[in-house]
C-alpha cells in the first residue's frame, strides 16, 4: 500500500490549523562543496562555469523519507562585473513536494585580502500534495478515494508562489565565509484552488558557512568547515573536518547538532578529483536522534564539473575555490 503512515499522521496534526508550515531548504550534508546552494553571492567565485548536481536520500528506512535533488549553473559575468547563476531544487517527502527555480546575480569586488561578493536571487516555489497518497482516520478506500475529510484532496494538488534569496559572501586562497537568508520575502502558497484551507508559509531562513584550508605540506591539507542556520527561533549546527592527499582525495567526518534537542547524525564523506575539473563525493549520515530506531541513515551524492572557457570576472589571479 502507497500510504505513507507517519508522513499522513504529521500532515494530519499539521493540517488541524489550516496553516502548514513546510519543511525548509532541504538539508545537505556536503555544503561545502557547493556554497552556491545556499548563498547567491558565491555565483561566479569559482572563476570558471560551474555546473553541480546534488542528490540525498534522507533517513532511508523511513516510509515518505525526504528525497530532494538540486542542479545548478553559475558563471563569472566580466561585463556585469560579477557572476550570473541558475538553481533549480526538487525535493518529495511522503505525499509533499517542493519544487523550485531561481536566477541569482551576484556583485564582485576585489581587494588586497581577497573577494568580496554581495548576492540576489529570485524566482518561483511550487506547493504539491497527492492526496492519493494519504489515509484518513474516517476515509471510505473500499472502491475510491474519499477522505470524507474538507482540506483533504482525492488527487494531486498545487500551487505556485514567489522567491528570493540574499546573500554575502568573502573568498580567498585559504578562507571561504558567507552569510545569507533564504525566503526573504513572504512565502504564501495556496494549493487547493479557490478554498484557501490548505496554506503552505515558508519562513525565512538565516545560514553562516565557512571553511578553511590549512596547509600542512605539500601533499596534505586539512580543510575544517561550520554550518549554522536558523528560522530565528531554532538553530541547528554543524561542523566537518577533511583531509586532503595531493589534491586528489578528500576525506573526512562531522556531526550535525549542538545540544539534546538539536542532536541528528554524525557523517563520513569522501571525495575524489577525478580530473582537475571533475570532482565526485559521496556522504553518510548515521542517525543519531530519535529515529535511529527506524532511520538506516541517510546518502548523500555530489558531482560538479568546472568548464574553465571564460576569463575571471574581476583581473587578476583566477583562484578556483573552494579547490577540493
Amino acid at each position: 500500500m502507497h500510504c505513507i503512515k507517519r508522513s499522513s499522521l504529521l500532515l494530519a496534526v499539521l493540517m488541524a490549523s489550516f496553516n502548514v508550515f513546510a519543511q525548509q531548504s532541504p538539508q545537505y550534508s556536503q555544503y561545502f562543496f557547493n556554497p552556491y546552494m545556499y548563498n547567491p553571492a558565491y555565483g561566479g567565485l569559482d572563476q570558471a562555469l560551474s555546473l553541480t548536481a546534488h542528490g540525498r536520500a534522507q533517513w532511508v528506512g523511513i516510509d515518505g523519507y525526504p528525497f530532494s535533488q538540486n542542479v545548478s549553473v553559475h558563471t563569472p559575468t566580466s561585463i556585469l562585473h560579477g557572476g550570473a547563476g541558475l538553481q533549480v531544487i526538487n525535493e518529495q517527502m511522503g505525499a509533499m513536494r517542493f519544487t523550485s527555480a531561481s536566477l541569482s546575480y551576484s556583485y564582485i569586488m576585489k581587494s588586497r585580502i581577497g573577494y568580496f561578493s554581495i548576492g540576489v536571487a529570485g524566482g518561483i516555489i511550487q506547493a504539491a500534495l497527492d492526496g492519493s497518497k494519504l489515509r484518513a482516520p474516517d476515509g471510505d478506500y473500499l472502491n475510491t478515494i474519499n477522505h470524507n475529510d474538507p482540506i483533504l484532496s482525492a488527487g494531486a494538488v498545487n500551487g505556485l508562489g514567489p522567491d528570493a534569496s540574499a546573500g554575502l559572501f568573502f573568498s580567498n586562497s585559504h578562507l571561504n565565509i558567507g552569510l545569507s537568508a533564504t525566503h526573504v520575502i513572504p512565502v504564501h502558497i495556496s494549493i487547493d484552488g479557490n478554498t484557501s484551507l490548505l496554506d503552505f508559509n515558508l519562513q525565512r531562513e538565516y545560514y553562516l558557512q565557512g571553511n578553511y584550508l590549512a596547509r600542512i605540506s605539500n601533499s596534505v591539507s586539512l580543510r575544517p568547515s561550520i554550518s549554522v542556520k536558523s528560522n530565528g527561533v531554532n538553530f541547528q549546527g554543524e561542523a566537518n573536518m577533511l583531509v586532503g592527499f595531493k589534491k586528489f582525495i578528500w576525506a573526512g567526518a562531522g556531526y550535525r547538532g549542538f545540544d539534546d534537542f538539536t542532536h541528528d547524525a554524525a557523517t563520513g564523506i569522501i571525495a575524489i578529483r577525478v580530473t582537475e575539473n571533475l570532482l565526485l563525493s559521496y556522504s553518510y549520515d548515521f542517525t543519531v536522534s530519535a529515529l535511529e530506531t527506524v532511520s538506516k541513515g541517510s546518502h548523500e551524492v555530489m558531482i560538479n564539473y568546472r568548464v574553465n572557457l571564460f576569463k575571471p570576472a574581476i583581473p587578476g589571479k583566477a583562484i578556483y575555490n573552494p579547490r577540493f
